[in-house]
């Protein structure tokens, strides 16, 4: 009978710290192909949303979504005021007809429309509210990750109108679906050192970040930036951004300033 033998403990421990090492080779390369999968994706998204709102405004006379937070959103006692028909997102999907473009696979807010009544705007309690806001069906149950340009959405203006459709942000990853009005007409293109050139729209460039206020309350987006605050991008210390010449790509989470607001 021969004699059966096995490994020893040192060529278990040389084949275990193979591995090892193997896997910690590896594992950061595929995380990296997964990141580059989603970014993907999300530009995929952008871009076809950002095509909805310029197919959206060839049918409007060349003007966008119009929706004006201050006189659209949620009245708790008349379920009629909640005007949501003309709101990017649901004036668009006709469009899209895809639900699930709205939604960023790197986001990290994902409560849904009907448990946050989208961020307060509106009235999800009951399917009657629903319908009287006139939003689609499709939106209640899921989360809407990006956001529109809200000088643009607000003030209804030609697309013949803006000055740099390839430089002009329509829609992009953000933390609500409404770029803020943080300084919407200090760009100066005659003064590249005029210092709100340089300010940065916080509910874009940290597109991940609301649990520390960066949009709502931090005065510093006027600067200085601590670059700390990029790692609340969404893709790599960016954002994806859909141009309104219908173009989207990825931008750095420091390059998100008030020029992209195209006025």
């Amino acid at each position: 009978m021969k004699n059966q033998r096995g490994f020893t403990l040192i060529e278990l421990l040389v084949v275990i710290a193979i591995i090892a090492i193997l896997a910690a080779i590896l594992f950061p390369v595929f995380a990296r192909a997964r990141a580059a999968a989603r970014q993907s994706s999300c530009t995929s998204n952008v871009r076809q949303l950002a095509l909805g709102m310029n197919m959206y405004s060839q049918d409007y006379d060349e003007t966008y979504p119009e929706w004006k937070w201050d006189l659209h959103y949620k009245d708790s006692g008349t379920p009629t005021a909640n005007n949501a028909t003309t709101v990017w997102w649901n004036a668009i999907y006709p469009y899209v007809k895809n639900a699930q473009i709205f939604t960023c696979p790197d986001t990290n807010y994902h409560f849904t429309n009907r448990q946050d009544g989208h961020w307060g705007w509106f009235d999800f309690t009951s399917d009657a509210r629903i319908l009287a806001s006139g939003i689609n069906p499709v939106f209640p149950d899921i989360s809407i990750s990006y956001g529109s340009n809200e000088p643009v959405t607000y003030d209804h203006p030609k697309l013949a109108s803006l000055k740099h459709p390839s430089e002009t942000l329509l829609i992009s990853d953000m933390e609500t679906s409404l770029t803020g009005w943080e300084c919407w007409d200090c760009f100066d293109p005659n003064n590249p050192n005029k210092p709100e050139n340089k300010y940065r729209l916080r509910r874009v460039a940290y597109g991940n970040g609301s649990n520390k206020g960066y949009f709502w309350t931090d005065p510093s987006w006027t600067g200085p930036f601590d670059p700390l605050w990029e790692d609340d991008a969404r893709h790599g210390r960016g954002q994806i951004i859909g141009y309104a010449d219908g173009h989207a790509k990825f931008r750095q989470a420091s390059r998100t300033t008030v020029d992209l607001f195209g006025y």
